[in-house]
């Protein structure tokens, strides 16, 4: 048990380190044939598999959640611990583009525009992770109440047929454009759902070293797809192609399925630093707060996005910033629950 609190340590360690690259790096999504979208789409192709990684840990650490404590305690806890922070952050953020960015007048606002604005996530739009975690938060009581004998062959069942009805033929389908109607849809393991049992499978799954060798492979083979094929299709189309891209699409499963593995292999020979188990406290706060310090640090000191300097080096400034602030605000009793 106490290795795998490790590894999923260093796994959230990390994925949130790999998140706050990807917002960085948000140039690449203003397509240009200039040099920095080259590195941009370098950069956005290696750092992922942070979501879909998040995703898979959430299986790891919830589906077996019967074990430990009831159905109402866990939804009390999921309240707790992310429901109410996203709320909450996400008003900060309404509050941050009235009065910080003056980009939302305040005689706009009422009920209804801020409920939708938070459930939209228009405040903070990285913040579009919470409702797609809130769904599957919803459907892991029903993998949770599978019976222990059959969790292993049943999520087996449900991956591999969503693997290759929702995301292979697909993909197969728009790569060659072939062109075909592909009328099997598995709702049942849709979207990132995915993601939370493969999480679990791969925990429990032991890997020797040939299985691993051909895990490394694919996940290889599959970002390098995600980097050529994204950069080819969209300097030829002038845009950025979606083609390669996506979370639920073959090079994303091929690379994040890699990146899990790698990690849990390794996690004994890092976990024993210090620094890891420390940043492990703070990856959830990282993720709330990043958001409004890149666009303080951007806007303070009149960052040009692009500069390859700014997309490396700026985690070294607003990472410990966030855990700094979330470090005091936990001194304070009631506020403390806006960064669990």
């Amino acid at each position: 048990m106490k290795d795998r609190k490790n590894y999923i340590t260093l796994l959230s360690v990390i994925s949130a380190i790999a998140v706050v690259y990807l917002h960085i790096n948000s140039c690449f999504w203003a397509f240009s044939k200039e040099r920095y979208w080259f590195t941009a789409n370098i950069m956005e192709c290696i750092f992922y598999f942070a979501v879909p990684v998040f995703f898979m840990i959430t299986g790891v650490t919830l589906i077996d959640y019967q074990k430990k404590y009831s159905t109402k305690e866990y939804f009390k806890k999921r309240i707790n611990k992310t429901f109410i922070p996203f709320v909450i952050w996400s008003l900060i953020g309404l509050l941050f583009l009235i009065f910080y960015e003056k980009s939302i007048s305040i005689e706009n606002v009422d009920i209804k525009y801020i409920f939708n604005g938070i459930f939209s996530t228009s405040f903070v739009n990285i913040y579009w992770f919470f409702p797609v975690l809130f769904c599957i938060y919803l459907c892991i009581p029903l993998f949770s109440a599978v019976d222990d004998s059959k969790k292993e062959s049943t999520f087996k069942y449900l991956c591999i047929v969503g693997i290759i009805f929702n995301i292979l033929l697909p993909f197969i389908n728009n790569v060659f454009n072939l062109g075909l109607v592909l009328p099997i849809n598995v709702v049942v393991i849709s979207g990132c759902l995915l993601y939370s049992l493969l999480g679990y499978l791969l925990d429990k799954k032991v890997f020797n070293k040939k299985e691993r060798t051909i895990i490394y492979t694919l996940g290889i083979i599959g970002l390098l797809m995600h980097i050529i094929g994204t950069y080819k299709l969209s300097m030829d189309a002038g845009e950025i192609v979606r083609t390669y891209k996506g979370y639920t699409n073959i090079p994303c499963i091929l690379y994040s399925v890699a990146v899990f593995v790698f990690i849990k292999n390794i996690s004994s020979k890092i976990t024993k630093y210090d620094m890891i188990n420390f940043i492990g406290k703070y990856t959830f706060s990282i993720y709330l707060m990043h958001w409004y310090f890149l666009r303080i640090l951007v806007k303070t000191f009149n960052i040009n996005t692009i500069n390859i300097f700014y997309r490396l080096l700026s985690p070294v400034v607003v990472i410990p910033i966030c855990i700094l602030i979330t470090y005091l605000l936990r001194k304070i009793p009631f506020v403390k629950r806006i960064v669990p």
